[in-house]
């Protein structure tokens, strides 16, 4: 009887670790599928950033800056291979010139998009804006700049967004994103570093709000959460980051001249989380001080004090 027992007992073990392991796997193999899906947000594994600062902000020095960090990189034909569908998304969210700097700065728009173009790629500017969008496009500077490169210029299309799903979101479970950056082969993020009143710094994680539909006054709230959400649905592949003039007060499209500061400066990096990290300290500000940047550096999404960074300053 007692034989019989320990019989069983091993028989009800080795059935639960069966059904338990069948369970296991079938979660991994969906979790995998999904994860594989390219919408988890993982820290990129050059995890390096490039700094240049310029002796003006004048376009010919714009674009020997561009190059110079992007040579760090192996240049762009390392990046970019001809065929490939190229997004570079911009702020261009407000009807104001570029002198503003409330959005990207047209120059460096007009410079990255040129050389993706020269490399062979299928270039596509965009930018869910906040004023309207043919005055903002104009108004910025960036109409004329995709139209100088060469490339096309699209306005955003309501038909176009597609739900997706958040992994391990903190606020949100899906997003209605704008499909064409999903169907992109490479992404640019290209914002403006500049003061917000409600997340203190907006910069390229903020600027992916541009890619996401729904009611934009509903993301505002619980924003920290929330950018570190957009960050981990939608890929970037690159980051360069306009800092050529900041706004440092009355953000993000009240500032005066008196809060616009001229840095004279890009930063470029695959991790949006170190870019904005580092963008933060032109702004006197510490990191470790910005929510959305703490939150990020707990979800292991990027590091974010400078001292442990892979920076290489250059100057042009």
């Amino acid at each position: 009887m007692k034989e019989h027992n320990v019989s069983r007992k091993t028989f009800l073990q080795k059935s639960a670790a069966i059904t338990g392991g069948i369970f296991f796997v079938d979660f991994f193999n969906k979790i995998s599928g999904f994860f594989s899906s390219g919408k988890l947000f993982a820290a990129p594994a050059d995890d390096r950033l490039v700094v240049v600062t310029g002796s003006d902000i004048s376009k010919e020095t714009i674009e020997k800056m561009v190059q110079k960090a992007l040579a760090q990189f192996g240049g762009i034909n390392s990046l970019i291979k001809k065929g490939m569908k190229v997004v570079i998304k911009p702020n261009i969210a407000w009807n104001a010139p570029p002198e503003n700097a409330a959005n990207t700065n047209p120059y460096l728009v007009e410079t990255v998009a040129r050389l993706c173009k020269n490399a062979g790629a299928k270039v596509t500017i965009f930018d869910r804006t906040c004023s309207s969008a043919r005055s903002s496009y104009k108004r910025s500077g960036i109409e004329d700049a995709a139209e100088r490169a060469g490339v096309k210029i699209e306005f955003i299309d309501d038909r176009k967004f597609t739900d997706v799903k958040v992994p391990g979101g903190l606020n949100l479970t899906s997003l209605s994103v704008y499909k064409p950056v999903l169907d992109a082969d490479f992404v640019i993020n290209m914002p403006i570093a500049k003061h917000h009143s409600i997340s203190e710094l907006t910069i390229s994680m903020k600027n992916l709000m541009g890619v996401i539909g729904g009611n934009r006054g509903m993301l505002h709230f619980n924003m920290n959460e929330n950018l570190v959400d957009f960050t981990k649905t939608i890929k970037t592949n690159l980051v360069i980051c306009d800092c050529l003039r900041i706004l440092t007060a009355h953000g993000p499209n009240s500032g005066t001249p008196e809060d616009v500061k001229e840095t004279r400066t890009i930063i470029v990096g695959r991790n949006p989380v170190t870019v904005d990290a580092y963008a933060a300290t032109l702004f006197g500000r510490s990191p470790s001080n910005l929510k959305f940047l703490v939150l990020a550096n707990k979800e292991n999404m990027g590091e974010i004090n400078p001292a442990k960074m892979n920076i290489q300053k250059l100057t042009v």
